[in-house]
């Protein structure tokens, strides 16, 4: 779709789905560790992602996999959206990339809710280190349906700008002073120093 603010935005039709599938790739002046941390650290996670009011893990699957609970505040004319995701999270030391990869899930304490439960049909955050104490390339992909009574192409106006807000938004993350690894996931995080 071109190019903002140093971001690739592109955009892909999915066959079967009215929703078209999203996604951003950029580069961010922090190292890999960091931007590492701040994609898994969901008690820090509302000051990054729009219209985030909650995001917790429900529980640890194993080193690298959880289960993520999600929920979107809706503007006033329409209703709230919950999402609950398995992620995975692949760490590889010889191409020194991290990536979380989102497919949808159900999990039994969390029950549908008032709100209206969305589905990440697919999602990836995948980090790639470009150098020791240089920058992060960070590419960000998500196929996500709300699922309600929204018709397709008013998803799709809504979140035709999710590739750039949310790398700026990681940008600006990642200038602040105070990011550390969350200490859940600091064993699966630790690796991530060297690259």
């Amino acid at each position: 779709m071109g190019s903002e603010h140093g971001i690739e935005i592109y955009r892909r039709e999915v066959p079967g789905s009215g929703i078209v599938a999203l996604k951003g790739t950029g580069t961010i002046d922090a190292p890999l560790w960091k931007i590492a941390s701040i994609l898994l650290d969901t008690k820090r996670a509302p000051e990054w992602v729009d219209s985030l009011k909650e995001s917790r893990v429900l529980h640890r699957l194993g080193l690298n996999r959880y289960v993520e609970y999600n929920h979107i505040g809706g503007p006033l004319v329409m209703k709230d959206r919950d999402f609950v995701s398995d992620v995975a999270i692949e760490v590889d030391a010889r191409a020194k990339t991290f990536a979380l990869i989102y497919k949808p899930t159900d999990d039994p304490d969390v029950p549908a809710s008032r709100h209206v439960r969305g589905e990440i049909i697919s999602g990836v955050f995948r980090a790639t280190s470009l150098g020791k104490d240089a920058p992060t390339e960070l590419t960000a992909e998500l196929h996500c349906d709300p699922r309600g009574a929204l018709p397709k192409w008013v998803v799709n106006l809504f979140q035709k700008n999710w590739p750039r807000n949310t790398l700026e938004a990681i940008r600006t993350q990642a200038a602040k002073p105070d990011i550390a690894m969350p200490d859940q996931f600091k064993d699966v995080l630790a690796p991530t120093r060297q690259f």
